[in-house]
Order: structure tokens, then sequence, then C-alpha cells
């Protein structure tokens, strides 16, 4: 029952990618597909050979290069984002996923961005040590179009978002991907240029510990309540940078660990001790940022 479904469904999103006149009708399909997937892989075990053998992936993909409405493509990503939690490895053996990561959304148009970023994410949460065997195996390395490495520059692309829902998601997608623990893998994220991402989260930190420095001086000179909030908000984006950090580091990959510890200690710790030992000055301006290191310095050290 769930295959005919699936056949009728693979066939019905054809006939209605060629009808630009009924848009939702894509969608529509679409939807119903990740459901005979998500609730149909446990009644019938014959499911996802039927889904490889009518290549609905390669359908979905179809319907990203001809639907360009963000309309369509916002929740086209959604109801993507909740099959990927329910496929398996071997569907990532073609490049199909890959081309919808690569995929050239316009971004900054509607909501189709927080859509895209979840999508990244699901994607992220499935990456393991078995589909990169899988993809090694049958296309071998290629850099240019290995999935974890599309996957790290997509999400990368949204690094320097100030929206919080997609900052945890780049973390989540980063992290996920730290954790794969693959020698493949890991030389493509701690080689320059990649690993400039790693300097760059360090140099974000340092930029803060500046704008905290400026609200506690400027409280010096005439407390207000909308400084004092200030300053609390400008505290809780460092400890959350920290976090993250520190998050890194307990991966326990070595290549990643040394480059979060020399980027910390070549751009943020260094620079601001120096800038101590010029200065003759007590004030807060040179005492906040030794506070900040003495924290940073501690809060690692506890391992």
């Amino acid at each position: 029952m769930y295959c005919y479904s699936l056949v009728v469904f693979s066939l019905g999103i054809r006939r209605s990618i060629l009808c630009p006149a009924f848009p939702d009708l894509v969608v529509d399909i679409v939807q119903s597909i990740v459901e005979i997937v998500s609730c149909g892989d446990s009644q019938d075990p014959q499911l996802f050979e039927r889904f490889m053998e009518y290549q609905v992936l390669a359908e979905f993909v179809r319907v990203l290069r001809i639907c360009t409405d963000t309309g369509i493509q916002a929740p086209f990503l959604q109801y993507l984002s909740i099959f990927i939690q329910n496929i398996e490895n071997y569907c990532f053996s073609n490049d199909h996923i890959n081309n919808i990561i690569a995929h050239p959304f316009n971004f900054g148009c509607g909501d189709l961005d927080p859509y895209y970023i979840s999508f990244l994410r699901a994607v992220s949460s499935k990456v393991n040590i078995g589909i990169i065997s899988i993809l090694v195996k049958v296309h071998g390395v290629r850099y240019c179009s290995f999935l974890p490495v599309t996957l790290y520059s997509a999400a990368l692309k949204f690094s320097q978002r100030s929206e919080r829902m997609i900052q945890a998601a780049v973390r989540a997608i980063t992290l996920n991907l730290y954790k794969v623990s693959d020698d493949l893998v890991l030389q493509f994220l701690s080689t320059p240029p990649v690993s400039d991402y790693f300097s760059n989260l360090v140099w974000r930190l340092k930029e803060q510990c500046s704008h905290l420095d400026g609200h506690v001086h400027a409280l010096k000179e005439r407390f207000t309540d909308h400084g004092w909030k200030e300053l609390l908000l400008e505290a809780d984006k460092i400890v959350d940078e920290i976090y993250y950090l520190k998050d890194i580091i307990s991966v326990g990959e070595s290549c990643l660990s040394e480059a979060v510890a020399l980027s910390l200690v070549n751009f943020l710790i260094f620079p601001i001790l120096g800038r101590l030992l010029k200065t003759q000055q007590s004030d807060v301006s040179c005492l906040l940022p030794n506070f900040f290191c003495s924290y940073i310095y501690s809060y690692f050290s506890q391992g």
C-alpha cells in the first residue's frame, strides 16, 4: 500500500512540476511523499527500495531548479528537513542532497533563510562515519562536492548572522561535523582557509570584549538602566561565545583544539596582555580585559 502510494505521488510530482499554474500542488505532493516515507518505513520494508528506484530525490532537485518562488521553496525545505530525519544512510550515496544544499537560493527574501538553515541542521545530524564511508566508496574524495565540505561551507555563510535561531543552528551544524571524527573531514576543517573560521570566532570575541569595555566605561561616567541592560546583554554574548569555543575543544580532536587554542592566544590573550604591559593606567579599560583573560584561562583549564 505504501509503495503504491509512493509510486503515485512520485509520478504526480513529475507532472506537477510541468504545471506552473498550480504551485501549491508541488508542496502538497512533497508533503505526502514525506509522510509516506516517515510513516511507512516500519510498515513496508521495501519502501526505501522503491524510493530509490523511482529517483524521488532527483525529482526533489528538479522542483528546486524549476520552482524559484520562495513561497514554494520555504515549505519545501521544511518538509525536506522532516524527510532527512527518516531516510537511510544509502540515500546519501548520490549527489542529490548535496545538490539541494548547493542550490543557489535567493536568501534574504521572505522566510527562506531559517528553513534552509534548519535543513542544513537536519542533514548534519545524519552525517556519520557510515555515510562518509559510503560517499568515499562511491565517489572517491572530491572536496569540491564532498557532502561534509558542501554542508560546512554552506553553514559558514550564515556564521555572521545575528539572529539567535540561525546562530544556534550554525553552531549545531559545525559541532555535528566536528564530532564525525573522520580524517578526511578533519583535514578539511583544520586547513586554511577553512580553519580561519576559528580565528574569526576569536576576533569576534575580542570585539565583544571591547564593546563591553566601552559599556563599563560609559557606566562609570554616567549610570543608566538602559546602559546596565546593554552591559548585561554584551556579557551574555561573550559567555555564549566562550561556551561554544569550549564545546569545540570538548569534541576531543587535537587539531580542532589546537586551532582554537592558538587563535585564543594569538588574537585575544597576547594582544590584551600586550596592551596592559604598555600602559601604566589602572582604569576600567585595562582591568576588564585582564579579568576576561583570567576568566577564559580558568574556564578552559577546567577541562
